[in-house]
């Protein structure tokens, strides 16, 4: 009581200065004390808010991501389709040779058509074929010209177009005027070699191969081929 009354005569702004100290020690031990436990868990749940953010910008870019390379697989996996179109299995070559030669008569005298040993790639597979036919130039510009068209990735190479010299009496009524002898070279994929999905890209590009940069034009070397045959039988074209 003696006390109170000590403080009661002190000035007014002691007194409050007295109170204020009181009122803040009151103030840090109740902030260290009590709230000292409660402060940590709260930095702990922050940091692990923090780190659970990140994690779910990374999910979100994964998931990103995930949906592209499946947009990037399905096309791969429809050119991988339409490269076996092109290519056909071994167990079709037969077909494909078979084809070849009827479009070769149809036109013209095949005179040669002979199947040389297969020249093994990486991934497909060559067979080449000694052709030599007889025709009006027009003709073997029409053939050459349907290798450059078809569906199958064919090439053509080491032709060689002229004169017909020894041209038969049936020869020369049907005007047949020029031969062409060339490589035929149709390619192939075994079974053992066929992928489940797509290459990274999606067409075979070695030793001859025909628009191995292009896919959706497989038979561009056929194209020139066809070309630079009919420039050859325009030069042995009989004058």
């Amino acid at each position: 009581m003696f006390k109170l009354e000590v403080l009661q005569e002190k000035p007014w702004y002691l007194q409050a200065a007295l109170f204020g100290g009181v009122a803040l020690v009151l103030y840090l031990g109740f902030w260290y004390f009590v709230t000292g436990s409660t402060r940590t868990e709260t930095r702990e749940i922050e940091a692990r808010v923090e780190e659970l953010q990140r994690a779910n910008a990374g999910a979100q870019i994964a998931s990103q991501r995930l949906n592209e390379f499946k947009a990037n697989y399905a096309a791969a996996q429809a050119d991988y389709d339409d490269l076996k179109a092109l290519l056909p299995e071994q167990r079709e070559l037969t077909m494909v040779l078979q084809n070849l030669q009827d479009r070769a008569k149809g036109k013209l005298t095949l005179r040669r058509f002979i199947p040389k040993e297969d020249e093994q790639q990486d991934f497909y597979t060559a067979k080449p074929v000694d052709v030599e036919v007889s025709g009006t130039y027009n003709n073997v510009g029409q053939f050459f010209a349907q290798m450059a068209t078809y569906q199958r990735i064919v090439s053509i190479t080491d032709f060689k177009v002229m004169k017909l010299k020894d041209n038969l009496a049936k020869d020369k009524k049907e005007g047949k005027t020029v031969s062409a002898t060339f490589t035929l070279k149709a390619y192939y994929v075994s079974p053992e070699k066929l992928l489940p999905a797509a290459p990274a890209n999606g067409q075979p590009a070695a030793n001859g191969a025909p628009a191995a940069a292009n896919p959706a034009n497989p038979t561009a070397a056929a194209g020139a081929a066809a070309t630079a045959g009919s420039n050859a039988a325009t030069a042995g074209q009989p004058k």
